[in-house]
């Protein structure tokens, strides 16, 4: 325990010193709840893993190379399966990563890579919870990683840059907040009407140590959410319009000065807004989706550095002929820091399966002011390769 303690310590000042440069990643990074295909009994059981190299190629901070490698299994119950109750989903996921620093090179602000942790090494149970569907509304409560339903945009899912999925307004402004590798206790329910969703949570606002003082002892993060599908031309349109306000009641998650609080950053009172639209469309025996995303910390620079961030991008799946799940990925993505300049990324993203559960993803980004510096202060601009590697195994009745 001392260790921990100094080693969260120590994170934090490092925190601290790079501009809240050491972030969770994006898009929650979990196993959908939909992959969980019944098996046997009411049973399923799912593995996804993902392995990567990360290269600077030129600019940054400096040359060089990191890996990752992320593991994830989960088992589910369905109720009605197992011959109970209808609509109730027991579900358990844990994951294991280790984890390269590709920041240390790259110097960047966003993540050029999802996979990536604060951690060299985790291992932790990731979610652990309840889902009970009746009619139009869906309950979960238990250890749930909200942004596997919150702040998220389908049709960028492929990019890899962490910007894509937890918007950085959240991420960096936030340090301990529940998203990939976290998750916290909480409760949440989405009622459908038509096309329209209304999603709401409520859950412990610290996801580092989710079981210390689990009864929202420390502070909440509240999310609501609007979606709204839409019919216009060949496709459909999705508008999704959300904000989040993170109360913090303890010193535990405020003072990294204190040897026992969490001290992995600063993070006073604070909310926020976000946004996002998808179109998704079928030409020429493919399928297409573009999007754009967007949100706003109007906060103190003091409590939220990085207040504004974009992004955009197109996806083309079915790529190559006969060939399905192909797909090619294009993005664009901005973040401003309130007192200093801002972080721009574009990246392109190739997803090929190659044969049964196995696929390879490289992809290339170009960043422009690594670490939203401020003119004078500004680090070159990167070119950065990826090459992952994946798998995604389930057992099947």
């Amino acid at each position: 325990m001392r260790s921990l303690r100094k080693f969260t310590l120590a994170l934090g000042t490092l925190t601290a010193a790079c501009g809240n440069c050491i972030h969770a990643a994006t898009l929650s990074q979990s196993i959908p709840e939909e992959n969980h295909v019944h098996w046997w009994n009411g049973l399923s059981l799912v593995n996804h893993l993902d392995i990567e190299g990360v290269a600077n190629l030129s600019g940054g901070q400096t040359r060089g190379s990191t890996a990752t490698g992320l593991w994830k299994g989960a088992l589910a119950l369905h109720t009605d399966k197992a011959g109970w109750w209808s609509g109730g989903l027991f579900l358990v996921e844990g994951l294991v990563a280790n984890s390269g620093n590709p920041n240390a090179y790259v110097g960047d602000l966003q993540g050029v890579s999802n996979l990536t942790t604060p951690f060299a090494h985790i291992s932790r149970l990731y979610k652990a919870y309840y889902r009970q569907t009746s009619g139009p509304l869906t309950v979960r409560v238990g250890l749930i990683n909200p942004n596997d339903y919150f702040n998220t945009t389908g049709v960028a899912a492929d990019l890899f840059n962490a910007s894509y999925g937890i918007y950085p307004i959240i991420s960096l402004n936030l340090p301990y907040t529940p998203t990939y590798p976290y998750s916290s206790l909480g409760v949440m329910a989405n009622y459908q009407v038509d096309d329209t969703t209304f999603q709401v949570g409520i859950f412990n606002a610290d996801g580092y140590t989710p079981f210390r003082r689990p009864w929202l002892s420390d502070g909440q993060i509240y999310y609501g959410e609007i979606d709204q599908a839409l019919h216009w031309g060949p496709g459909t349109v999705t508008l999704k319009a959300g904000s989040y306000y993170n109360h913090v009641s303890s010193d535990y998650l405020q003072n990294a000065n204190d040897p026992n609080a969490a001290a992995i950053g600063i993070a006073p009172s604070q909310g926020g807004f976000y946004g996002a639209a998808e179109y998704r469309w079928k030409a020429a025996g493919m399928d297409w989706g573009s999007f754009v995303q967007g949100g706003g910390a109007p906060n103190d620079a003091s409590v939220s550095p990085v207040n504004a961030y974009v992004a955009a991008g197109l996806r083309l799946r079915n790529f190559v002929p006969n060939s399905p799940k192909s797909t090619l990925s294009l993005g664009f993505d901005r973040a401003w820091q309130r007192q200093s300049g801002a972080e721009t990324a574009i990246e392109i993203n190739f997803r090929q399966p190659v044969f049964k559960d196995f696929y390879v993803q490289p992809d290339l980004q170009y960043v422009v002011n690594p670490g939203a510096n401020a003119v004078g202060a500004q680090v070159p601009n990167a070119l950065v390769g990826i090459l992952r590697i994946g798998w995604r195994g389930s057992l099947t009745g």
